[in-house]
């Protein structure tokens, strides 16, 4: 749709210069286009020099503060200058994610070091976290969005990234394809245009900068570092053993599969269970809900079904034909790890065998009810005094002693409060690929439409 303007002369050459209306539109879209690459910017800079990164929440061990499917800002800052009260992010090594919650209680502080012992417990539990922390740096939550977690996320399906990819080029096609009359059209204008600066310099500034910016990793922020460690703890989740006084427990199982369960699908984790008993005696095993099993619309839509078989060297599941203990109970109806679950089985100290769970959820599950919620179930062994138990994602190095979820006394710690107990928050964002995406779409949409406008403006 065009409008004819007025009319300009230029010398002995009447032009009749017209106002498109898609021109119009596409000035528009460049200057937005142009902001959004600016806040690109101003977030690398963010992260360059205030140490500022994204945490991404699939727990509501910090709820109400900060709900699952929250995406937070923080900084990370000296462990000296936190307080009673903060929320803080702590990295608990290479092999293990690292947890938020909040500070309610500084032990001591080292000045030559600068480390920090402190304890910390999320909102949501009724206890603090098992063990106190140490550190020297931790990473202050500044603010959170709910809910943007998941559409986060959705950034590293690969099905996305292609689509945007095909439409960036087809977009690139359309906007340089040549045009009959394109030639005499420019030179005619050229002719009696005055001299403008081009806008596409106004974005190809700011979009470069994201660009050669955005593909560094940030020193201090944990971007990379995250993608590291949740990618480690997924291997390492894949064979933790947890060691009690005398029960052992070694889990393994498909945990990247179990974090992105959609109606329909099923996911299986297999527990071998074991003891080094000093005298025959019975060794009871259970299985109850964990933390985040309150979640309704979730609880009531996964069915847990458990097989059980004798235990061999290869993380194979259960033949064909091994013994049904429990089928299709809804999660729901679980009676909670912390109170001793429902009874599987009863083995002797000197056996040992393999508990395989399958959990499913519904089809007819309601899709945005369950999105960004996370539901626990967790496999107890009790006996001789002694009292272990594991979760899906259970952080820990295979066969160290000491780093379970029991102690002496035979309480289970870690069930429901975040520490241990294969619910912590999920930070696993891969790298800076978002702000690339973004830049590069930013680029590419920036350059067609400026290459349009163009066209537009000289016919």
């Amino acid at each position: 749709m065009d409008f004819h303007g007025r009319v300009h002369h230029s010398g002995e050459l009447t032009v009749v210069r017209r106002v498109n209306v898609s021109a119009w539109l596409g000035g528009a879209v460049l200057n937005i286009l142009a902001v959004l690459g600016v806040v690109c910017i101003v977030l690398v800079i963010l992260g360059f020099v205030f140490n500022v990164s994204i945490i991404m929440f699939k727990t509501g061990s910090m709820s109400p503060t900060i709900s699952a499917g929250s995406a937070s800002l923080v900084r990370e800052i000296p462990a000296e200058d936190m307080q009673v009260g903060d929320i803080v992010t702590v990295d608990r090594g290479e092999k293990v994610l690292p947890v938020t919650h909040r500070v309610t209680e500084i032990l001591s502080a080292d000045e030559s070091t600068g480390a920090v012992r402190f304890e910390m417990k999320g909102d949501a539990n009724e206890e603090k976290d098992p063990d106190p922390y140490t550190a020297e740096t931790v990473r202050k939550v500044m603010f959170s969005v709910p809910g943007v977690a998941p559409i986060l996320q959705q950034w590293r399906n690969p099905f996305l990234l292609g689509s945007i990819t095909i439409a960036a080029s087809l977009l690139v096609v359309w906007a340089f394809w040549p045009r009959r009359g394109d030639d005499d059209d420019d030179s005619l204008a050229e002719a009696a245009r005055p001299r403008a600066r081009s806008p596409r310099h106004a974005i190809a500034l700011p979009v470069a900068v994201a660009v050669a910016v955005g593909g560094q990793a940030v020193p201090g922020t944990s971007f990379a570092e995250d993608a590291l460690a949740a990618r480690a703890d997924r291997s390492v989740a894949a064979a933790a053993e947890e060691t009690g006084d005398i029960l052992r427990m070694r889990g393994f199982g498909d945990v990247e599969t179990m974090r992105h369960l959609s109606p329909g699908a099923s996911a299986t984790w297999t527990v071998d269970v074991w003891a080094d008993a000093p005298e025959p005696g019975t060794v009871t095993v259970s299985i109850g809900a964990g933390a985040g099993a309150g979640a309704d619309a979730l609880a009531d839509s996964l069915s847990i079904d458990v097989r059980e078989c004798a235990m061999t060297e290869a993380e194979v599941p259960c033949p064909e034909g091994s013994e049904l203990l429990t089928r299709e109970v809804l999660l729901s109806e679980l009676e909670h790890a912390d109170n001793g679950g429902l009874t599987l089985l009863d083995m002797d100290s000197d056996d040992s065998r393999r508990v395989e769970v399958t959990a499913t959820l519904a089809v007819d599950a309601d899709a945005r009810a369950v999105a960004g919620t996370t539901a626990g179930v967790r496999v107890i062994a009790e006996g001789f005094g002694d009292k272990v138990s594991t979760g899906p994602g259970d952080p820990g190095d295979p066969g160290v002693p000491g780093d379970s979820d029991s102690d002496s006394d035979g309480t289970v710690e870690g069930a429901a409060d975040g520490g241990g107990s294969g619910e912590l928050p999920w930070t696993g964002v891969d790298g800076w690929q978002w702000f690339l995406v973004a830049a590069f779409i930013l680029v590419v949409t920036g350059s067609a439409i400026v290459s349009r406008t163009r066209r537009a403006r000289v016919s």
